[in-house]
């Protein structure tokens, strides 16, 4: 045996995480304040509208090639 003893970890509560900042709150919660939750908000706005925009410049180029690349 090694002369040197182990410590057990320390218990944490179970918690999760605020998505926006990181702050840990508790398992029924997704964010830490109304301002993390406006924040969280605004960014999945944000990449919905992002998807949204490229699955477009997508499908536009993709017409674009059909209609005037000659055969």
């Amino acid at each position: 045996m090694s002369k040197y003893r182990r410590e057990e970890p320390v218990a944490l509560p179970k918690h999760r995480h605020c998505q926006v900042c990181g702050t840990p709150t508790e398992l029924k919660q997704e964010y830490c304040s109304d301002k993390c939750r406006m924040a969280g908000k605004k960014i999945q706005r944000t990449k919905m509208r992002n998807i949204i925009v490229i699955t477009g410049l997508v499908f536009v180029f993709y017409i674009a090639f059909l209609l005037f690349v000659p055969k």
